[in-house]
């Protein structure tokens, strides 16, 4: 990981002007769910718009064209996957390290079907990195909007972990769940009967003057930090460790080479209601 953005950062620093989500946020989640499921480097190309074309699909509001697109998406990845497969079934891999080879194993109490298999790679690409990308990106424009703040995480360091659950809060790359009731519910007085479908907005829970103090303030050292980035409960995400890991080591080794970024005109949000980020972040490093 250190040296997948040890490599890219090199690489940005011999451009000088870069795109921090092609060259940077978005390059690096590829490259980690590529390792995760053994996807050979030279095919991991089309990986990128396959999760964008289905994550959109996920919008409130779709045209026709986005339908399509998503659909298009699934089943080409799903055929891409099947050779991936096919050749995991001749050469299994280390399943210690190899997510795929680990999915296919036999279980005595059940192993997954074909269908659940080829579900949980597409769920592991999808759920994996537009978040990621997302985290990243989002941090290092708001790193750029505070600068005072950069300077806080350049003279302590030590600071990252808290700092990237404070970038999770402020700019929650997922900014909405959904739920479906069972049962009739009350909450805050409203009374929600069961089969309700139940939108809910993290970006704003995330920012809720009853759970958190100066809500709309950064505080790089915010303790406790009781987020929903990674929703709660019994639908937690499972990639939470991963995703924290890697916002820790691309931030903070990206300001270590590039302590006086810039971020450019031209900057562009992804124009998705689900998720915030950014579709291009143009900057001079």
């Amino acid at each position: 990981m250190i040296q997948l953005v040890d490599d890219l950062l090199g690489q940005m620093q011999a451009k000088g002007a870069v795109e921090l989500i092609e060259d940077f946020a978005g390059a690096i989640p590829i490259e980690v769910i590529g390792n995760l499921l053994g996807i050979p480097r030279s095919e991991r190309g089309p990986l990128r718009d396959w999760s964008l074309a289905i994550l959109g699909a996920l919008e409130p509001q779709l045209t026709s064209e986005q339908e399509d697109w998503g659909n298009r998406a699934v089943l080409e990845f799903k055929t891409f996957l099947g050779q991936i497969v096919d050749d995991r079934r001749a050469n299994p891999g280390n399943p210690e390290t190899d997510v795929l080879t680990r999915l296919m194993q036999d279980d005595p109490n059940g192993g997954l079907t074909e269908v659940e298999l080829y579900q949980n790679c597409i769920f592991i690409l999808n759920a994996g990195h537009e978040t990621t990308t997302n985290l990243i990106g989002n941090a290092l424009d708001l790193l750029d909007r505070h600068r005072d703040k950069r300077t806080e995480l350049l003279n302590r360091p030590n600071q990252i972990a808290t700092a990237v659950d404070e970038f999770l809060r402020l700019e929650s790359p997922n900014q909405f769940g959904n739920r479906l009731t069972t049962e009739d519910v009350t909450l805050h007085g409203q009374n929600i009967p069961a089969g309700t479908d139940v939108h809910l907005c993290i970006g704003a829970a995330n920012r809720d003057s009853r759970q958190f103090d100066r809500p709309d303030d950064m505080l790089l050292d915010r303790r406790p930090n009781k987020h929903h980035a990674f929703a709660g409960g019994p639908h937690t995400c499972v990639g939470l460790t991963l995703a924290r890991m890697e916002g820790k080591i691309a931030v903070s080794r990206f300001l270590n080479r590039f302590p006086n970024y810039q971020i450019a005109d031209g900057a562009k949000r992804g124009g998705r209601i689900r998720f915030r980020g950014f579709a291009q972040l143009p900057a001079q490093v």
